[in-house]
């Protein structure tokens, strides 16, 4: 979200009396432009909850997360997480505790942040070569996921049937939408793969469509 939208949404949880959940996740995979504040760094009226996980930075088998609350909340987040499952391993979180103070975490972040930014501008280049013919990239200036937009919306239906056919499952974007109603696309993730994966994944989804598009017109065709 840009600055304005971050400010716009507080305004609008103070005249309300809302309260805002951030959930923010990948913050630290940001790639072009200067970073910008989350929503509860810019609060001043108590309005957001604010929760981050190292299991997107470290490892998600580690089940470790935060959320940093409005003290009014604190109590009630407690007794909440209490009647969940007690506490995560006090190991685990003691274990991470020194790998933060210790100054490995923040090592382990700019390694990775590298590491990605990589493979971002890798996948961009190459789907651009290879399915640029269908769809348009909308690329964020954070996060560890593209948003590719289809030319002809028509083509959505048959799209969606090669992806899930060849085993290239890229999530549509209306799975994350509960009431609005956008065009036709697809989100595409980056950060768990390897040049070569990302590479031959592509190759598969662009050849299954030229595939595709040829039978069409050779039945279009024959009628």
């Amino acid at each position: 979200m840009s600055f304005q939208r971050r400010t716009g949404l507080l305004d609008f949880a103070r005249a309300h009396n809302a309260f805002i959940f951030e959930d923010d996740y990948d913050a630290e995979f940001r790639f072009a432009g200067p970073p910008l504040p989350s929503l509860q760094g810019i609060d001043n009226a108590s309005r957001v909850i604010y929760a981050g996980t190292v299991s997107k930075i470290l490892c998600p088998s580690l089940r470790l997360g935060y959320i940093v609350a409005p003290e009014p909340l604190v109590d009630s987040l407690v007794k909440i997480r209490s009647a969940m499952d007690q506490h995560s391993s006090p190991i685990d979180q003691a274990t991470l505790a020194r790998f933060i103070s210790e100054g490995f975490f923040l090592s382990h972040i700019k390694r990775m942040r590298k590491i990605y930014a990589e493979r971002r501008d890798f996948f961009i280049k190459q789907f651009n070569e290879l399915l640029g013919d269908h769809f348009t990239l909308q690329v964020p200036e954070a996060g560890l996921n593209i948003v590719a937009w289809l030319k002809r919306e028509e083509e959505f239906p048959m799209i969606r049937r090669t992806t899930v056919d060849i085993g290239v499952r890229p999530s549509t974007l209306s799975f994350f939408c509960i009431q609005a109603k956008l065009k036709p696309a697809f989100v595409f993730g980056f950060a768990a793969w390897t040049r070569t994966q990302i590479r031959e994944s592509l190759v598969k989804l662009a050849s299954a469509l030229r595939d595709r598009g040829r039978n069409l017109n050779y039945g279009r065709q024959s009628r």
